[in-house]
């Protein structure tokens, strides 16, 4: 061993630790691709961490390497000091930030960049007080000293006076910003705790166990014990955590009825759950959730956007027999394909037929089935997959904290900074590549191996694209005479019903989605108005297709105009601008 060299102790050490940081780092690039697993975080956060670290060892080597060297010289050890000590600071603050959200692997891989840091200040004040004495003792200063040739002499004088700047810079930038969102991560642990209650599910199975988020209002333990009393479950837009309809559960529990909203997998307070995801294993996990939570009343469930969905999928795989009634907030099977379809793309219409075909092929009475994958526009959801995936990278550097604020009107407002705070962490983008699952119309897909063959007639018969399953017939039986005070439409049912089910549904969409006038829309360019009526026309029709086939105790309804808090005519945003109002218009309308 050489003393104060690489080949002394703690220059070995250094090796090793570096060594391990760059093997980890791969590692962790590998993992991050890896399917079929349960995701406890996002790894990205550990890749970053141990690149910093294995960057930060790669330079206290070089340090070290220069230190007493007869062929190199240290240029520049005031400013390596500093480096340093500023990258020490760094690791307490990345411990600390990632130790308060019990983040354990990046905690205890950023405490490791203390090593590398004060080697670094350690040798490179050595280094300094070196050259000082040897200032006065008058012996000159070769940069570098003693080399061999003209090429060797360039060569170290290219690498000493070009590596520390490049090193510095990129250790600095990345740094600051990994320290700025575990510090952010640190601060909105402290201000924002788990507001409801984490439950653990099974999934695949039972093979693996992860933890959902499921959040209530208004359900008391007297609540509990009144098996008659009907409890609102909700479930969020694709994007959306449970923020989002905070104020309408609690605009339900003011009107006198428990609510409770759940989180699906790495949205929110929930964990990641499986990758890849299997839409009848998350329906099934979130029935899981609300049996232990427990939640043992009968069910409403309000499914907004692709929330309504995942709805719809429950009615089919999950415990039907205690849902009482459905509401569906702006929902749609899938936008994507209805817009393609308003636009009259031939080849759209062609793997519509092919994935209508395929899947009718299959087992309908189970979910088992082989779901092929058709892609409706291959360019778009590969580039909507790439820039979840890519966000999904970068989100432990806080690139993404800056996107996500524009939130005007959203109510409750005291509760907007914890709804920002969602979109913030390392995990919200991954949720979103999760459920994205490369192709959006996955939960679309798994859907269609439950659409019986007189609502696909009655489908047919309209010559509409899109396929959805009714709901069952069975739908609430385990709660009979809870159901019966329940609203019902006056009309008869139709003479070959698309749906045998009676449960009652509401249906509920912004009227301005539906207006199609370009001027009210704020589109003076004439192909874009075209475009924009076309959709506006398909929307309209969608809602009135799903009347006519989920249940044959079905209404339409329209949210126009502005209320009290909300000044504006009723727009896509209404669940978080006009909750007050919508959670009366809800309780009003399937309770009576």
């Amino acid at each position: 061993l050489r003393k104060h060299t690489v080949l002394s102790v703690p220059g070995i050490a250094l090796v090793l630790l570096t060594l391990a940081y760059g093997i980890a780092f791969l590692a962790y690039i590998g993992m991050a691709s890896d399917h079929g697993r349960i995701v406890r975080g996002n790894e990205y956060t550990d890749m970053w961490i141990t690149l910093l670290g294995l960057v930060l060892g790669i330079q206290a080597l070089f340090v070290i390497s220069a230190y007493r060297s007869p062929k190199r010289y240290l240029f520049w050890a005031v400013p390596w000091m500093l480096y340093g000590a500023i990258m020490c600071v760094f690791a307490v603050c990345v411990c600390a930030g990632y130790g308060t959200v019990s983040d354990g692997s990046a905690a205890t891989w950023g405490v490791f960049w203390l090593a590398s840091a004060t080697a670094v200040v350690v040798y490179s004040a050595k280094a300094r007080r070196g050259y000082m004495v040897d200032r006065m003792m008058g012996i000159p200063e070769y940069h570098p000293r003693l080399a061999e040739s003209r090429g060797t002499e360039l060569a170290y004088g290219v690498l000493d006076k070009c590596f520390p700047w490049l090193t510095w810079a990129f250790g600095m930038f990345f740094g600051i910003l990994v320290v700025i969102q575990a510090l952010c991560l640190a601060n909105d642990h402290r201000l924002y705790k788990v507001p409801g209650q984490l439950v653990p599910v099974q999934t695949h199975n039972g093979d693996y166990w992860y933890k959902l988020h499921v959040w209530c209002y208004g359900y008391s333990a007297k609540d509990q014990k009144d098996a008659t009393k009907p409890v609102f479950i909700l479930l969020a837009d694709f994007g959306m955590p449970s923020t989002s309809m905070m104020g309408l559960a609690q605009g339900i529990a003011d009107n006198g009825y428990p609510a409770c909203i759940i989180d699906r997998p790495g949205y929110g307070w929930s964990e990641p759950g499986y990758w890849d995801q299997d839409p009848v294993d998350v329906v099934k996990s979130i029935n899981q959730a609300l049996t232990k939570y427990p939640i043992n009343n009968p069910i409403i469930f309000v499914g907004w956007g692709e929330g309504g969905v995942w709805t719809q999928m429950y009615m089919q795989v999950a415990d039907y027999s205690r849902v009482i009634g459905v509401v569906l907030l702006d929902t749609y099977p899938n936008q994507e394909i209805l817009q393609t379809f308003a636009l009259n793309r031939t080849t759209t219409l062609q793997n519509l037929r092919q994935l209508r075909s395929a899947s009718v092929s299959g087992d309908s009475s189970s979910g088992d089935s082989k779901i092929p994958t058709v892609h409706f526009d291959k360019d778009i959801e590969r580039k909507a997959s790439r820039m979840f995936s890519d966000w999904r990278a970068v989100s432990p550097i806080a690139l993404h904290r800056a996107r996500n604020n524009a939130w005007p009107g959203f109510q409750p407002q005291e509760a907007l900074g914890m709804h920002r705070s969602l979109f913030r962490n390392n995990l919200y983008y991954q949720a979103k590549y999760f459920e994205y699952g490369g192709t959006g119309a996955k939960l679309y897909q798994t859907l269609l191996n439950y659409v019986a063959s007189n609502t696909d007639a009655v489908l047919v018969y309209h010559h509409w694209p899109l396929r959805w399953p009714a709901f069952r017939q069975e739908s609430g039986s385990a709660f009979g005479s809870s159901s019966s005070s329940l609203s019902r439409r006056d009309d008869k049912a139709p003479t070959a019903p698309a749906s045998n089910s009676h449960l009652p549904v509401i249906i509920l969409a912004s009227g301005k989605q539906f207006d199609s006038n370009c001027a009210a829309q704020g589109i003076s360019v004439t192909e874009e108005c075209t475009i924009w009526q076309a959709f506006a026309w398909f929307y309209y029709r969608q809602q009135i297709e799903y009347q006519q086939t989920l249940s044959q105790n079905a209404a339409f309804l329209l949210c126009t105009g502005s209320v009290k808090e909300d000044d504006r005519p009723c727009d896509v945003d209404f669940v978080w601008r006009r909750p007050k109002w919508l959670a009366s218009a809800i309780v009003g309308k399937i309770i009576g």
